[in-house]
């Protein structure tokens, strides 16, 4: 039996490196979430069903903001406070995409939510990038 290899939905690319690891990382991560997510929509799985892969990613999202927002602090970014209010904004629209989604039984309404965000995400790096590359302390100590 041949198995039919599915796309990924968003396919890493080198235009997308911003050469600060952690951020790199992180953004890596959020794409490979997003693709688990589309992987098992292609499967057939409601959202009703992937709610904690959704889960997941929005808690991994307020967690890149999070990271993002303490460099931005660190480095007494005039963008912080823009970056926050875009952050929360994000994060609102994401929790009505996933209800209309879960209204409609139709995943692929938080999927382009997603994509959208990710073009988004990577044109606000264009303001944000220089000051993370600034950056040479620690912001946040877990000892």
């Amino acid at each position: 039996m041949e198995r039919i290899q599915q796309p990924l939905y968003i396919v890493w690319q080198d235009k997308f490196v911003q050469d600060e690891p952690i951020i790199d990382e992180q953004h890596r991560g959020a794409i490979a979430i997003i693709n688990s997510l589309h992987y098992f929509i292609q499967q057939g799985y409601g959202l009703k069903d992937l709610m904690p892969t959704v889960n997941v990613l929005k808690s991994y999202l307020n967690f890149h903001f999070k990271t993002e927002q303490g460099i931005l602090h660190a480095m007494e970014s005039p963008l912080l406070q823009q970056y926050r209010d875009e952050a929360n904004k994000i994060i609102d629209e994401f929790d009505i995409q996933c209800r209309l989604g879960l209204r409609e039984d139709d995943a692929q309404v938080l999927l382009v939510f997603l994509k959208d965000w990710w073009k988004t995400h990577l044109k606000l790096h264009k303001k944000i990038t220089p000051y993370l590359h600034k950056w040479e302390g620690d912001y946040c100590r877990t000892n």
